[in-house]
């Protein structure tokens, strides 16, 4: 019996409770690609997932049409199927929608949070400064990520952050690639200013803060483009 001989690498957790088949392939494939373990331009196979998360074919192949509708797979009949370059494009799209929804959705939070809200604001820069200690750079990106989407979540609009997170996949793989490209020193006192401004009830403070946020973040993006073009269209 010939040996099966897999060509990627994927990071691996075990299925979550009552997760299907389907789910669970998608779900491993997704965070993957969205943690940039699979990096952009990388290649698979539906045999070479199917061996690795043990499953049959069919799963794998739903998977790929899925992620394929994400666009987060390029699949390419006769030639093979292709982890999705960052398209540029998308990414200046996607952060022009950020920048305008968490413009408003500040503007919203300034007239006031709830307390619980204001509470876990402050419990999640806290995980992010353990993060930024520890050099975990994944922990204080997802930590990012819960700052705003609570914020969102504390004005009444979780579903807003969730369209906005479909709609950023490239640009918030570019916002991985440049957390792990960045120096040790993670900076936290953009959002530390946030939580005081909506404190404050500071509107036009926090507005100037997103902006500002958002072009240290689209700076980064810059150099990533230079440093790895093939990642890039």
């Amino acid at each position: 019996m010939n040996q099966v001989i897999t060509m990627i690498d994927l990071e691996i957790t075990p299925p979550l409770q009552r997760e299907t088949v389907r789910s669970y392939v998608y779900r491993m494939l997704y965070d993957n690609i969205m943690s940039l373990h699979l990096p952009p331009g990388s290649a698979m196979s539906e045999q070479e997932v199917a061996d690795l998360l043990k499953t049959s074919r069919t799963p794998v192949r739903e998977a790929f049409i899925h992620l394929g509708q994400d666009h987060l797979l390029d699949i390419f009949p006769q030639r093979g199927t292709f982890v999705a370059r960052l398209h540029t494009q998308m990414i200046r799209e996607a952060r022009f929608m950020r920048v305008v929804m968490e413009e408003a959705v500040m503007a919203e939070a300034c007239q006031g949070l709830p307390e619980s809200c204001l509470r876990q604001l402050y419990e999640i820069l806290e995980r992010q400064q353990k993060a930024a200690d520890a050099g975990d750079k994944r922990a204080f990106f997802e930590a990012d990520n819960a700052f705003h989407e609570t914020v969102f979540s504390g004005c009444g609009r979780p579903h807003i952050w969730q369209t906005l997170m479909r709609a950023s996949l490239d640009y918030s793989r570019a916002r991985v690639l440049n957390a792990f490209l960045e120096p040790k020193e993670i900076p936290l006192s953009v959002h530390e200013d946030m939580l005081k401004a909506i404190e404050s009830h500071e509107g036009d403070k926090a507005a100037r803060l997103v902006r500002q946020h958002m072009a240290n973040q689209e700076t980064g993006i810059r150099k990533l483009m230079q440093l790895y073009p093939d990642y890039f269209i």
